[in-house]
């Protein structure tokens, strides 16, 4: 994502893009989702679909009802064989302009290890760009905390967990001693910090005086949105804020970690989270779990033995790198797994749509995003090749704190 970087350019130049004119994708829907305390999950779910049901403009190429469906929030129970002793329950939060659905393949496999997953929709998302437009950062913190506080009188161990900006809004909350302390935390690809986009977020706010959206994208996922708004920008500027005010004004954090991020993230500033890591989460039982190239050696200044390296460079897959998108998605995914809708040609590097789609399958690799050449025509990878690998990792670490904090 190279969007917020254009901010500068995009104010010099009068944002004329931003001034297009409106439609209804880049306008805001008839009803807003907001913050209410949830007293019943299975009824937080019907009024989420209405609203999904009301706002969504469809991509093209899916069936409608499927689309409303993909973006519920949804809970995931233990399977039948788990005992009905003890419960161990994790709210998991979306990232950007993302969905629930991003943990799909995730929930699926904790409820299998007697773990109950539940997921919300923020909101602004799972239905049109223009529902951006309008979307607040106090909001999605208010809806986290609700949930939090939901889902810690029904389970009798609460872990919190969540991607991108999803694992910021994660952090706060398990950081902030506003509510119900969480057992853990799960955070992928946390925004903590971003990557090379950190001295543009002051701009967002005034750009968003100037039109509402930085770049209007053709719409093409229909479980996450390509376009993004000014005011996207300003919102998750805030929420880093605030969560990297909660870390770095403790010298040690005690709270339980699993940290999983890839090396090649265009999104997330690696070394940031690796140093918060090694410096403040120092807990032995803390993990991380670290996507990277194995060719290259590892910096002895940033060893630690709770890291654990996969290696992200898999020739023989064509796949030069792992994206951010692709860390909690299964290779069996049904929109962006091996052969699946989404996993040939998603945000193409340096070759139009069209171009990338006529490549012999030989010839088309899977890297992060770059705005740079490559040597290679490569898209975006959609899937995480060790994703059992990851998904198990989560599951012991949960297990393992659960574990110690039952007598």
């Amino acid at each position: 994502m190279t969007i917020l970087r254009n901010l500068l350019v995009l104010l010099v130049l009068g944002t004329t893009a931003a001034c297009a004119t409106s439609t209804q994708l880049y306008t805001p829907g008839p009803s807003t989702l907001g913050a209410e305390p949830v007293s019943d999950f299975d009824r937080y779910v019907e009024s989420a679909k209405a609203y999904v049901d009301t706002n969504l403009v469809p991509v093209e190429g899916f069936d409608r009802e499927q689309q409303v469906l993909w973006n519920l929030p949804y809970r995931m129970k233990p399977g039948a064989n788990c005992s009905s002793g003890d419960r161990t329950g994790l709210l998991l939060i979306h990232g950007l302009s993302d969905s629930p659905f991003v943990f799909r393949d995730l929930s699926r496999y904790l409820a299998d290890e007697c773990i109950e997953v539940r997921t919300l929709l923020l909101q602004g998302h799972g239905t049109r760009p223009g529902d951006m437009v309008t979307a607040s950062a106090d909001v999605w913190r208010e809806q986290v905390r609700n949930h939090f506080v939901a889902l810690s009188k029904e389970v009798d161990l609460a872990f919190i967990g969540g991607f991108s900006l999803g694992g910021a809004l994660a952090t706060d909350y398990a950081l902030s001693e506003t509510g119900p302390r969480p057992a853990g935390l799960v955070a992928v690809a946390p925004a903590w910090q971003l990557n090379g986009l950190r001295d543009y977020l002051w701009l967002a706010p005034i750009a968003d005086v100037f039109g509402d959206f930085v770049e209007k994208e053709p719409e093409l996922n229909p479980v996450k949105y390509e376009s993004f708004s000014f005011n996207a920008g300003s919102q998750i500027g805030d929420v880093i804020s605030s969560a990297q005010g909660r870390i770095v004004q403790q010298e040690t954090i005690d709270m339980p970690l699993f940290l999983a991020a890839t090396e090649a993230d265009s999104v997330i500033n690696l070394e940031y989270l690796v140093t918060q890591f090694r410096e403040r989460f120092r807990q032995p039982g803390n993990a991380m779990m670290i996507f990277r190239d194995s060719r290259t050696p590892w910096p002895d200044a940033q060893a630690d033995d709770r890291i654990r390296f996969m290696n992200s460079y898999l020739p023989d897959a064509n796949i030069l790198e792992f994206s951010h998108q692709s860390l909690l998605i299964s290779p069996d995914n049904e929109l962006y797994g091996l052969g699946a809708p989404l996993q040939r040609c998603l945000e193409p590097n340096n070759i139009s749509l069209e171009g990338c789609r006529r490549l012999p399958e030989q010839d088309l690799w899977f890297s992060a995003w770059h705005d740079t050449e490559r040597p290679v025509y490569t898209s975006r990878l959609t899937y995480n090749p060790w994703f059992d690998d990851l998904a198990e990792a989560i599951g012991a670490f949960i297990h393992s704190h659960a574990s110690a904090e039952r007598p």
